[in-house]
């Protein structure tokens, strides 16, 4: 946008959603003892349906396991900046709950959200060559009422954004924000951990 002799313009972005993706440096150890400890549970746990189709999610208490702790701390403090960044540093927020997720070929999750939550997260601890990006959907259903076809898509126009998997990020957002997992297209298992968190 450029200004003219007729006016002076700004363009204001209101109402943003924000994504945090925290990339850890040295996520390795930490990865291959979540890994065990999630297939050992697997063992034990049949899981049942959330989001999930064809893939496994364990019962949703993980955060009450000794095994998770180291993780739970980290998490934690992710979240306490997260709460920082967005001026939510005077609320007590604590975790909910915590699952993980195993998708195996052709696994997905459906678009879905989490109702009652403050902040909602993934942590990925496997990822192979296409196993399915994490979809972020545009939460105003209004927008869809009457919607022109673009050439290209910009922030302003896009419907969905793709985020790619990746071992060893941590990503957190609005627990409103819709989400989805496209189908793992490689032949091995999508290894992820997810969690909620509330306020008081």
């Amino acid at each position: 946008m450029s200004d003219s002799h007729n006016w002076t313009v700004n363009c204001h972005s209101l109402f943003p959603t924000p994504l945090f993706v925290f990339d850890l440096r040295q996520y390795q150890d930490l990865n291959q003892n979540l890994l065990k400890f999630v297939y050992a549970l697997k063992q034990v746990d049949p899981g049942y349906v959330a989001s999930n189709v064809l893939g496994w999610h364990s019962r949703s208490n993980l955060f009450e396991c000794s095994e998770l702790q180291p993780f739970k701390a980290l998490v934690d403090r992710a979240i306490q900046e997260v709460s920082q960044a967005m001026g939510y540093e005077a609320i007590k927020i604590f975790p909910a709950n915590c699952w993980a997720n195993i998708n195996p070929q052709y696994a997905s999750n459906k678009i879905h959200d989490h109702a009652n939550c403050l902040f909602s997260g993934v942590y990925y601890l496997q990822t192979p060559d296409n196993c399915g990006n994490l979809m972020f959907y545009d939460p105003r259903s209004a927008r869809t009422f009457y919607k022109p076809n673009v050439k290209q898509y910009t922030a302003y126009t896009a419907d969905a954004v793709a985020h790619e998997a990746e071992a060893g990020l941590l990503i957190i957002f609005p627990s409103w924000l819709k989400h989805g997992v496209e189908p793992n297209l490689s032949q091995e298992d999508r290894v992820s951990i997810s969690f909620n968190y509330v306020f008081t």
